[in-house]
């Protein structure tokens, strides 16, 4: 259970992290792997490149859930959509705020992974 997030945290089963997460299948809870997204980066923001999408469809979730930061500036790569779509997985991608609604929804009834980035 996601409890809430605010410009550069989350809080995830009342654990405070301060910075980007995976939550995955199991609901456990990672640090976001930026560093397999740095070669992709052009500007300020390090992208969601597929690198780190291929990390989580190894879980066989139903749905990613892409929560692209409060403002939501996360840069997403279309190949990293692409990637989702190849292998038939649904995703959502919302502000964060909006990206936990929807997580703990849907994480309740489906196998559903999620990576929030918590800043912009």
């Amino acid at each position: 259970m996601i409890e809430g997030t605010g410009f550069g945290y989350i809080i995830v089963n009342g654990v405070r992290y301060d910075h980007d997460i995976v939550v995955h299948v199991d609901g456990s809870v990672t640090k976001r792997k930026k560093e397999l997204s740095k070669p992709y980066k052009k500007g300020v923001h390090t992208p969601l490149a597929p690198p780190e999408i291929e990390e989580i469809l190894d879980e066989n979730p139903e749905i990613v859930i892409i929560g692209s930061g409060q403002y939501g500036a996360l840069p997403i790569l279309d190949e990293t959509i692409k990637l989702l779509e190849e292998k038939n997985i649904k995703y959502i991608i919302e502000k964060t705020p909006k990206a936990i609604e929807e997580y703990n929804k849907l994480s309740k009834e489906k196998r559903v992974a999620g990576i929030f980035h918590v800043t912009c």
